[in-house]
């Protein structure tokens, strides 16, 4: 459920042989029931992972239909019911913590819905998710990004927004761990301003070790401390400093919503900003999307309005490439 995004009930519609291709891409299929009388028939996408796990429980399942099907039916129509299903989890890891080490889960209240808000509250947190969000949770805007339903869904609630923010700054942390060890291995860590940013703090760091004759856990200690702003996108990663975003080029002229802060994700302009920095795993993308827009441009068939946008995109990504020293010239 967590994984796929998936409701209790939809999860419990799935039949055998569930995973097809939905645009070129795995997906289960199943029933979507809530706010319909007529269970249409939707897909949700999903992972390697997940479809691994399928085969498997579509191998182990007695059932002549379902993939998931409960011993004992709690349902008429012969379904699981989730509420007990947690219920006797829940039992049956505190009865055998004694041999397995596991905290005990607190008796409270749980839902099978609850895991799937989880998710949407986790990929709320990253880059230009939202839309992922709004996709795999079926609230669909009219616009590229989701509506305000699945703001509300994702949105963190009290209970868990310390947890949830304890596991990104650590997940954060590994990251910029592993920029700090491949820079001071004299490997090319990234390009452009915020590249030099990140460098000259890694720099004052590394030479802070030194002088104290540290380790590794004295460089860990000082990554922690050190104000270094990073946030790891797609296209780019982002080193403005969310309370004091100088510099951003997304804030330009722009209208910011009401309560937020720091920059506009969906305004970025990696190869503009005074905060932008590519790393290498950035460019293969870049030089694909050069070699497309190059295609468009000389096809004859290309309506005009569709090359100049094209023209413009090449423009951007030539910049970008000029910052990598990667920029080739083609016709």
């Amino acid at each position: 459920m967590g994984l796929s995004m998936m409701r209790d009930s939809e999860i419990h519609e799935i039949l055998r042989e569930p995973v097809v291709e939905h645009y070129s891409t795995p997906a289960i299929s199943s029933t979507k029931i809530k706010g319909t009388t007529n269970r249409a028939g939707k897909h949700w996408w999903i992972a390697e992972p997940l479809v691994e796990a399928l085969e498997v429980a579509e191998a182990v399942s007695l059932h002549p239909e379902r993939v998931f099907s409960p011993v004992h039916a709690t349902k008429q129509d012969g379904t699981l019911d989730g509420v007990d299903m947690l219920a006797s989890f829940v039992t049956f890891v505190n009865a055998a913590r004694n041999w397995t080490g596991l905290d005990k889960i607190p008796t409270t209240y749980i839902r099978p819905h609850m895991f799937r808000r989880t998710m949407a509250m986790l990929t709320d947190q990253f880059p230009n998710s939202e839309t992922a969000t709004g996709i795999q949770l079926k609230h669909l805007a009219k616009r590229a990004l989701a509506n305000a339903t699945t703001r509300g869904y994702a949105a963190s609630d009290t209970e868990w927004a310390k947890y949830l923010e304890d596991a990104l700054d650590n997940v954060k942390f590994r990251k910029i761990k592993d920029l700090y060890e491949r820079h001071t291995a004299g490997e090319e860590i990234g390009f452009g301003p915020g590249a030099e940013r990140v460098k000259d703090a890694f720099d004052q760091i590394n030479a802070t070790v030194k002088a104290r004759n540290g380790d590794a856990r004295t460089s860990d200690t000082l990554l922690r401390t050190t104000r270094i702003h990073t946030r790891f996108g797609m296209l780019n990663n982002c080193t403005a400093d969310h309370t004091n975003p100088v510099g951003a080029v997304c804030l330009e002229n722009a209208i910011v919503p009401e309560g937020h802060t720091g920059p506009l994700d969906e305004r970025c302009r990696p190869d503009r900003c005074a905060n932008s920095m590519i790393g290498p795993e950035h460019l293969p993308i870049y030089d694909s999307h050069q070699r497309t827009q190059l295609e468009l441009i000389n096809s004859p068939a290309t309506p005009a309005c569709r090359r100049d946008l094209a023209e413009r995109e090449l423009d951007i990504t030539r910049n970008v490439l000029k910052m990598a020293g990667g920029a080739r010239d083609e016709p």
